[in-house]
């Protein structure tokens, strides 16, 4: 569990692709801090053990099953977090999808499935948030998850190309714009993560153990290692449109 710790009792959070490494990692660092959370993830089961996980903590958690690129159910969760736990103060995007195939192999509609998980989605929230949190006395926090790759290209050494490469810097664009349009209630920043954990990853650091000799520190990132960064950003309030990286130091800007 991170070290770093934020008061966040009776603040509602959603954290989205919760079932994932990284989202579990977060959800779990968010409980700890005594945050009430909606955890939200397009695998049942995923889901199920992350927020049992939570409610050990004793913490109310609001499981939402849907699919993020989805707007009409983007909108339901979004009242279903509202009403459960009577506000949202945080949202935290994490639900993506890698795309390993080059360019020219993939289809249009790989293309643009690649598009609508890792950057509708983001669109689809914060329409379905953000009249919420502007309207609160306590403003809101938005954080977005994107990538290395967003900043310097996907490659032959991630589990990602050029598509997602594309869409996760799109993700820091709207990420800018929207800080842009909703300071000063609410700010939105960026987590851009390197490698982390998870069986995609892991079949990958299996067939190229070299590949972590490009991080300065020479280890696969975990879930906890992003929740620090969330934790962070959730406590922050007076920066925005900002961009963090966490990565190991596998690139540097």
């Amino acid at each position: 569990m991170p070290d770093l710790t934020v008061d966040l009792a009776e603040k509602g959070i959603i954290v989205t692709g919760a079932g994932g490494s990284i989202g579990s990692g977060c959800a779990l660092a968010l409980a700890s801090c005594g945050a009430s959370l909606a955890l939200n993830d397009i695998d049942l089961q995923a889901l199920e053990r992350i927020v049992s996980r939570v409610r050990e903590m004793g913490v109310p958690v609001v499981p939402l099953v849907g699919d993020v690129s989805d707007y009409d159910r983007v909108q339901q969760m979004a009242a279903q977090t509202i009403a459960e736990l009577g506000n949202v103060f945080g949202l935290v995007n994490i639900a993506g999808t890698s795309m390993p195939k080059p360019i020219l192999e993939m289809s249009r509609e790989e293309w643009a499935r690649t598009w609508q998980i890792n950057v509708t989605s983001l669109f689809n929230w914060a329409q379905a948030v953000l009249p919420h949190m502007l309207a609160a006395a306590q403003g809101g926090r938005i954080i977005n998850t994107s990538s290395v790759s967003g900043k310097q290209g996907g490659d032959e050494n991630s589990v990602s190309r050029g598509a997602y490469a594309a869409a996760k810097a799109g993700v820091l664009g709207f990420t800018r714009g929207l800080a842009r349009e909703v300071a000063p209630k609410v700010t939105v920043n960026a987590i851009c993560p390197g490698l982390i954990l998870n069986p995609r990853t892991t079949q990958l650091v299996a067939a190229k153990p070299d590949v972590l000799n490009r991080y300065l520190i020479p280890r696969p990132g975990e879930g906890s290692d992003i929740a620090k960064a969330v934790l962070y950003f959730m406590a922050a309030d007076w920066v925005t449109g900002e961009v963090t990286d966490v990565n190991g130091g596998y690139f540097i800007d």
